[in-house]
């Protein structure tokens, strides 16, 4: 995902502050480039509760993004998976 629209979902959310504090990272680590839907990353950035007066560093917010990513997918997978399990069943 281009770093355009990551900026403006962070600004829509009210995390501007994170993306310009982070916005190098996001760059050099490729965080969001495997992100496929702006909805992953702004239910995220609505899931967590981020401030601007408590310190926070990348590696962290990485690690929380990550986990928030990998639960979306195996959730979205397992519905996917259920379904046709569920038609072979009855």
């Amino acid at each position: 995902m281009d770093g355009h629209t990551v900026k403006n979902i962070f600004d829509d959310t009210g995390y501007l502050f994170l993306y310009d504090k982070f916005s190098y990272h996001f760059y050099i680590s490729g965080l969001f480039d495997v992100v496929e839907q702006e909805k992953v990353i702004s239910d995220f950035l609505n899931s967590y509760g981020f401030d601007d007066k408590n310190p926070l560093f990348f590696d962290d917010f990485s690690f929380y993004f990550n986990c928030f990513h990998y639960s979306h997918q195996k959730q979205r997978m397992m519905n996917y998976l259920k379904t046709e399990y569920d038609e072979h069943i009855c």
